[in-house]
This record gives C-alpha cells, sequence and structure tokens, in this order.
C-alpha cells in the first residue's frame, strides 16, 4: 500500500511540473519586409513578430539571406516605431516605421528602437549588421549605462562603405542670451558598425570638433554651450 502511494505521489508530482511549465510564447507576425539585403540580386526575408499584447510594440526579428539560414533575434524588453526625428532626416530603404535599414556594398544594417519615454529615456536600442551573409546583432543596450536618448544619423562617414551609428543624449536649455540659448553639454557618439560596434573616441572627437564643439566624452551640466540663434554658427563653450 506504501508503495502504492508512493508511486501515485510521484506520478502526480511530475503531472503537476509538467503544468508549471511556461508555455511556448505564441508569436503573430506583424511585417514581412521583402529586399535584396545582402547585394547578390534575390530577394531576402525580414520578418518582425510579437508575443506581446501592446499594439506597435514587438519583441522577435527574423532576419532569412535567400539560401542561408534563418537568423533570430528577441528583444530584452520590447522594440517600437522608429523615432520620428529620425525618419525625417535618414531616409529609410524599406517601407515601414518598425526599423531603419540601410545598406552599402560592404554591408546592411538594421536599427531597432525601444521605447522613448516622457523624461527622455529609451529602455532598449538594438543593432544587426548583416555582412559576409551573416546577421549578426552587434550592438544592444537595455537598462545599462548606455543611453541612445536622441539617434542622429546612420551614414558612410569615412566614406569605405562602412556605416556609423551616430548619437547624443537629450540636453537642457538653461537660458537665453543675444546670441543663443546657453545649455547643456552634451556631445555626439560615434559607432562604427562593425562585428563588435564599439565608441570610436577618435572619430568621436573629430565628428565633435566639426559639427559641434569638443569638451570631453561626457554629459555635463557644468560645461555650459552657446546654441547660436545662427544656425549657421557652430554651438561653443560659453562657461567651464
Amino acid at each position: 500500500m506504501r508503495i502504492f502511494l508512493l508511486s501515485a505521489f510521484l506520478i502526480i508530482s511530475i503531472a503537476a511540473a509538467a503544468q508549471s511549465k511556461k508555455k511556448p510564447a505564441h508569436y503573430r507576425v506583424i511585417k514581412t519586409i521583402l529586399t535584396d539585403v545582402n547585394g547578390d540580386s534575390k530577394t531576402d526575408t525580414i520578418v518582425i513578430s510579437s508575443s506581446l499584447k501592446t499594439e506597435m510594440f514587438f519583441n522577435r526579428i527574423s532576419v532569412s539571406l535567400a539560401g542561408f539560414k534563418k537568423q533570430t533575434f528577441r528583444a530584452k524588453d520590447s522594440w517600437t516605431v522608429v523615432d520620428k526625428e529620425f525618419l525625417d532626416s535618414n531616409k529609410n530603404s524599406v517601407n515601414t516605421e518598425l526599423l531603419f535599414f540601410k545598406k552599402t556594398q560592404k554591408h546592411a544594417v538594421i536599427l531597432l528602437f525601444g521605447e522613448l519615454d516622457g523624461a527622455g529615456y529609451r529602455g532598449e536600442f538594438s543593432i544587426i549588421n548583416i555582412e559576409n551573409d551573416t546577421a549578426k546583432m552587434v550592438f544592444d543596450h537595455y537598462n545599462d549605462n548606455v543611453f541612445v536618448e536622441g539617434p542622429e544619423k546612420l551614414i558612410d562617414l569615412e566614406k569605405n562603405g562602412r556605416l556609423c551609428f551616430i548619437y547624443r543624449q537629450i540636453g537642457e536649455l538653461f537660458r537665453q542670451e543675444k546670441s543663443g540659448d546657453i545649455g547643456t553639454y552634451h556631445p555626439y557618439y560615434v559607432y562604427p558598425v562593425l562585428n563588435k560596434c564599439a565608441l570610436d573616441s577618435t572619430l568621436t572627437k573629430e565628428y565633435n570638433n566639426k559639427f559641434y564643439v569638443f569638451a570631453g566624452f561626457n554629459y555635463s551640466e557644468k560645461i555650459e554651450i552657446l546654441y547660436p540663434y545662427n544656425k549657421k554658427r557652430k554651438p561653443r563653450i560659453w562657461k567651464e
């Protein structure tokens, strides 16, 4: 009798454990994009899908290059539509607002935007690099010290076929002067999109010297910058 009870208990425990396992997430397809990703004149497929209930948010993307195995990437949290300001100043190569796509003869790049809240904090920002017929998540920041608040550009900065991602943090304005507004120092950051996507300090410094002002790599409220009303003039240090 004791053996029977133990066996029954074991069967019930196994059944309960099986039921307690999470069911596989159900993903629904939100958008399918057909385009030549890797420049071989063949149609490739990008599929955006989601297991989330909130509309316009998604957490999975797959890249299928013709003749190669499908590669799938998942968000740590979620992605959503591309910032309107970014689309206004950067031409998207595919007909969707859910991602930004651009390619050169050397590689193709997908930008995925997390939600930007009212305080200027973006939960997640990701970059997929597609090169040598392989897709790789090379930049994926969520709840860390890399804050992609204001994406600016995805451009071939060095004219070598290699795209660079440029962003900055959102700054503040303190007061007005006769020639312009006084605000925080918030430099641009330049990340060449490679299989290991990291800040390029030399390009960052050069870009800021050319288009902004360079006073270090860190955001600062102590370094006051004059932002001229005349947009043809560069910002400059007002007070350190």
